[in-house]
């Protein structure tokens, strides 16, 4: 006997389908943050507090990201943290 079952319709599918959308959202959000930090830090033109009250996350937040992203883009943890001291001491 065949039993033919329609999973799109399952309660539980549709719960982890909604769940799954909603953290694809929340990564989505994040990179956009991210994206944002990094153009507007290599700008020069806000202070580090400024893009973090304009992108709505802690300071220490905005710092972890932006020392991970500059050490992605070649720089050792000290020579980021250089690069951030300076950024900070331009609008000191």
């Amino acid at each position: 006997m065949t039993i033919l079952y329609d999973i799109e319709t399952d309660g539980l599918f549709l719960k982890g389908i909604e769940e799954g959308i909603e953290k694809g959202i929340k990564q989505g959000i994040e990179l956009e943050k991210q994206v944002f930090v990094y153009k507007h830090s290599s700008l020069q033109e806000f202070s580090l507090e400024k893009i973090a009250l304009i992108v709505d996350i802690s300071p220490e937040r905005l710092l972890e990201m932006l020392l991970a992203y500059l050490q992605t883009e070649g720089q050792t943890k000290a020579e980021a943290i250089r690069t951030v001291e300076a950024h900070q001491a331009r609008f000191v």
